[in-house]
């Protein structure tokens, strides 16, 4: 998980990049909104209903919640019942805890050529997307690091 949990701090904003923003200051990472305006904290967790962050939380805490956010991804992959290669397997729960498993899910032609194992046709998909076209650098980036293309 540490490859995964590392490649997700770079994608979500490192504590350095964080702390060029702002949203990292004097020891503890505060509440931000992100590209769709929805709060966030440390590592891309996305504060829900219930949760107040609002006298920020440290770099512990931040650490906690995005190892209980990819395990909720992973979990969440498992439902899909399609088997992954490991390369495929990261790509998926980073997709999953960016977009939610109900975002995941409408990627119906990605998702069928991932069944077939056509990974060909499952990156022309992932980039035949309003996802690729707002986020294209992370996708992209993502797409360098698989194995089976």
């Amino acid at each position: 998980m540490s490859d995964l949990k590392t490649r997700l701090k770079q994608y979500e904003g490192t504590k350095e990049y964080q702390t060029k923003m702002k949203y990292y200051r004097n020891g503890k990472f505060y509440p931000y909104a992100d590209s769709l305006g929805f709060q966030t904290i440390g590592y891309g967790h996305l504060i829900t209903r219930g949760e107040n962050y609002s006298d920020g939380i440290s770099e512990v805490l931040a650490d906690e919640l995005l190892n209980h956010d990819i395990m909720i991804a992973q979990h969440n992959l498992d439902t899909l019942d399609i088997w992954f290669p490991n390369d495929w397997r990261d790509f998926m729960v980073i997709m999953i805890f960016q977009l939610g498993l109900t975002g995941v899910q409408k990627f119906q032609k990605m998702l069928k050529a991932l069944k077939e194992r056509n990974y060909t046709e499952a990156i022309k998909q992932a980039k035949d997307s309003r996802w690729y076209k707002q986020t294209p650098n992370r996708v992209d980036q993502m797409i360098s690091e698989l194995t089976n293309k």
